[in-house]
């Protein structure tokens, strides 16, 4: 009797503990689901910016090549505020570059070089982003930070032809006519197909001797 009596005081000591730990286990479970539900939220989140951003995009690219200027500027802009809404994965060096491009076309310098700062700030070991503002320097004739922005990219890119080109048209147009001579020298040295474009452009004209 003694036996049987402890049994049942021991089962229901056991339902006891197990009606106290009850609520543990039910905010354990709902605490679980509750973050599987909010990772979920943020892959799904994440994933239609990234397709929203890819999109966009595309269209941005195409409109380009058809020369839609205006209608690709405004692609762009949506597919980089969509980059941005997908939260780790925000930087797309390329979408500002291209966009820096579109605004270089339509000829909104400022937007242009604010573009390309930005292309710089992402990517500092990539040249695209130098070459283009030294390029948006050159169409507003600041001829000075056209140059000091080539000077300062070929200590890190020295075997950049577009550079040196770039920096051929400043001297040119500050009137150095033999540092011009030397930087388009070496432009036409590392890339040959430069010197029919040196041929046509205004700001070299004045350069005595056009690498032949």
């Amino acid at each position: 009797m003694s036996s049987e009596k402890e049994q049942n005081q021991e089962s229901t000591a056991t339902e006891n503990a197990d009606e106290k730990l009850a609520p543990t286990h039910k905010t354990f479970r709902i605490v679980c689901m509750t973050f599987c539900l909010g990772v979920t939220l943020l892959f799904l989140w994440i994933w239609h910016h990234q397709t929203e951003f890819n999109d966009h995009y595309r269209k941005a690219s195409f409109l380009m090549r058809n020369g839609e200027t205006e209608q690709a500027i405004d692609a762009y802009q949506r597919a980089i505020r969509n980059k941005k809404r997908t939260l780790f994965f925000t930087k797309e060096p390329s979408a500002y570059n291209n966009l820096g491009q579109a605004y270089l076309y339509a000829g909104e310098y400022a937007r242009a070089e604010s573009s390309f700062k930005k292309v710089i700030d992402m990517v500092p070991d990539i040249v695209e982003g130098y070459v283009n503002l030294a390029t948006v320097y050159l169409r507003q004739k600041r001829v000075s930070d056209a140059r000091e922005t080539c000077l300062h990219a070929l200590q890190n890119f020295p075997e950049v032809a577009l550079l040196y080109y770039n920096l051929a048209c400043a001297y040119a147009l500050e009137d150095k006519l033999e540092q011009a001579n030397n930087s388009l020298t070496r432009a036409v040295t590392l890339s040959p197909a430069l010197k029919s474009l040196a041929a046509q452009e205004d700001a070299l004209k004045q350069v005595v001797s056009v690498p032949r």
